[in-house]
């Protein structure tokens, strides 16, 4: 069964989510201003490690990768939905 959703509070939504992601970008960019190149060493090493360590433990790659994509899709899918729905109005 389909959700009937409310066009008006899926804008708000949708507004408030860009309100926060300004909010974000903000703070953000006053980290970056303020962060050593040690700082951005330690992060990427974090990264690189936490890579290393999920790649070990994903034993069949392929189908990894196939699952991302398949869940990218239907993400695109109900976007996608949800713009149509949101123009018709």
């Amino acid at each position: 069964m389909a959700v009937k959703l409310d066009p008006e509070i899926v804008r708000q939504t949708l507004a408030g989510y860009a309100v926060v992601n300004e909010i974000a970008e903000a703070e953000r960019r006053a980290r970056l201003q303020i962060m050593t190149d040690e700082d951005a060493r330690v992060i990427f090493d974090d990264l690189c490690e936490t890579w290393e360590r999920m790649n070990k433990k994903v034993v069949d790659t392929p189908r990894f990768n196939a699952w991302r994509i398949e869940h990218k899709i239907a993400l695109r899918r109900a976007l996608l939905q949800l713009y149509q729905h949101l123009n018709q109005n």
